[in-house]
């Protein structure tokens, strides 16, 4: 999980960096502290994908937005991250509901440098934050995400049938049970996340999901998914397929 600590003001930025990196280290969070914190760094760094994130945002942020609106556009990128709202301007807490930016709390600037009033605000907002993250965690199925220019794309690997190498092109077409994509990424990239359920990755220009296999004809050669694709090998190559299900006899 990625943090952000968005405020203007550097000498506030940097107490908070150091109040809320003991909290998190204290209650044994997996984190990376992220060093962005104006609107437009924070974004680029959330576009590249992951999350859920958590984000410690002053909503008086004077910037090209401030930090509703920061937190708005978070939004579009990360929905399930944790917004915490930083702020002495607590009448401008009806507009965080407004914008639908689903905050998980609010930390009043009110006490700032007095730790033994700030401190047990952020103890009981990342309390918060990491029973969500076990709950988001236990119910969370396993997802493929890959950024393909503009396109972020998350496909549950389940309904992924199989991934097919582009010949003559650092491209990967990806068929899953409703549609296929065409993705500009190296295909031995993509099986790196293919490593749950029973993803058969052998194969150098394809990657089969076992669960989709309907039959295998192993003299000639053919494949045939449950999306009624028939996937064709040489004898050579399917071989490795035979002897990957002897191993599970």
């Amino acid at each position: 999980m990625k943090v952000f600590i968005s405020d203007d003001q550097e000498q506030q930025r940097l107490w908070l960096n150091d109040i809320i990196t003991k909290q998190l280290d204290a209650l044994h969070f997996n984190y990376e502290l992220v060093s962005a914190w104006q609107p437009a760094d924070v974004l680029a760094a959330v576009k590249n994908g992951g999350g859920p994130n958590l984000y410690f945002l002053d909503i008086v942020l004077q910037r090209e937005i401030n930090g509703i609106q920061l937190a708005s556009k978070i939004r579009d990128y990360d929905p399930d991250g944790f917004v915490v709202y930083v702020t002495i301007r607590d009448d401008m807490m009806p507009e965080t509901l407004s914008a639908m930016t689903t905050p998980t709390g609010f930390i009043s600037k009110a006490n700032m440098f007095d730790e033994t009033k700030f401190v047990p605000q952020v103890q009981q907002v990342l309390e918060v934050v990491k029973k969500r993250l076990v709950t988001l965690e236990r119910s969370a199925e396993p997802t493929l995400t890959l950024r393909s220019g503009v396109l972020l794309l998350t496909l549950k690997l389940k309904d992924i049938v199989y991934c097919e190498k582009v010949h003559g092109l650092r491209t990967t077409r990806i068929v899953t049970t409703s549609q296929s994509y065409v993705v500009h990424k190296n295909l031995n990239t993509i099986k790196q996340q293919l490593t749950a359920m029973r993803f058969f990755n052998e194969f150098q220009s394809y990657a089969l999901n076992l669960e989709h296999v309907i039959t295998v004809d192993f003299n000639k050669g053919v494949i045939s998914m449950d999306n009624r694709d028939h996937l064709t090998f040489s004898r050579g190559t399917i071989k490795k397929l035979k002897a990957y299900y002897q191993t599970q006899e």
